[in-house]
C-alpha cells in the first residue's frame, strides 16, 4: 500500500507547494513553532504525533517539518475522488485500510528511514483531544523508534488568534501499547497553552 508514497513527481510539487505555503504562513499568518530543535532535521525513523482537529492540520505540520515525511493515514473513501486522491498522494498521505495493513506500511517506513506522521485519534476531532487508539504505540514498540509529541493550537473549536505548532522531547517507546498510549495523550496534553485546559 505505500507504493504511491514519495513518488519523485509528487514530492517535487509537494517541495514548491510546502515552499509557497511556508512562506505565506510565516509572512502572513505569523505562524509560530515552539521546540522546533525536537523536530527531525534529515531523514530518520522517528514518529510524530499530533492532535488533529481539521484537515488543514497537516499542512502546517508539513511546513514546519524540514524533511519529507508521510502522514499515516486516510480512509479509503478519501482517495475514491480523482482531485482528492491527487491531492492526498502529493501530501504524502497514506491510505488506511485495515489495523494490520496500517501496522505493516508504517513498519516498512520506519525500516526505510523515513519520519512518519501518526494522528494518535486516527480520525479529526474539532472540538478537542479526544481518545487514542493503540495503533502509535504499538508501531513505535515494534520499531523502538522515538516518538516526537506535538500540539496544533488555532484549528480547534473555540481556539482564536495565531497558529502555534508546539514541540516536545522525544518519547523513548516503553512498556505496553495501553501505557504507552496513555503516555502519549498526557504528552500532548502538558503542551497545550496555559488556560487552555483538556478539551
Amino acid at each position: 500500500m505505500i507504493d504511491h508514497v514519495n513518488r519523485p513527481c509528487y514530492l517535487f510539487l509537494r517541495s514548491i507547494l510546502k515552499l509557497l505555503a511556508t512562506c505565506y504562513l510565516h509572512l502572513f499568518k505569523g505562524y509560530r513553532i515552539d521546540g522546533k530543535e525536537h523536530l527531525p532535521h534529515g531523514r530518520m525513523p522517528c514518529i510524530l504525533i499530533a492532535n488533529h482537529a481539521a484537515f488543514i492540520d497537516s499542512v502546517y505540520i508539513i511546513c514546519a517539518v524540514r524533511p519529507r515525511f508521510t502522514i499515516c493515514g486516510a480512509k479509503p473513501s478519501y482517495f475514491q475522488n480523482f482531485f482528492r486522491r491527487h491531492i492526498f498522494r502529493t501530501a504524502n498521505i497514506l491510505k488506511v485500510e485495515s489495523h494490520q495493513q496500517f501496522l505493516h506500511d508504517c513498519r516498512l517506513l520506519l525500516r526505510s528511514g523515513e519520519v512518519i506522521l501518526i494522528y494518535p485519534e486516527m480520525g479529526r476531532n474539532p472540538q478537542g483531544l479526544g481518545e487514542f487508539k493503540t495503533w502509535a504505540a504499538e508501531v513505535a514498540l515494534a520499531q523502538n523508534v522515538p516518538v516526537i509529541p506535538c500540539y496544533l493550537y488555532g484549528t480547534t473549536a473555540g481556539q482564536s488568534g495565531k497558529k502555534r505548532l508546539r514541540v516536545g522531547m522525544p518519547i523513548k517507546p516503553q512498556g505496553s501499547p495501553e501505557t504507552l498510549t496513555r503516555d502519549f495523550r498526557e504528552s500532548i496534553l502538558r503542551l497545550k497553552p496555559a488556560g487552555q485546559g483538556e478539551a
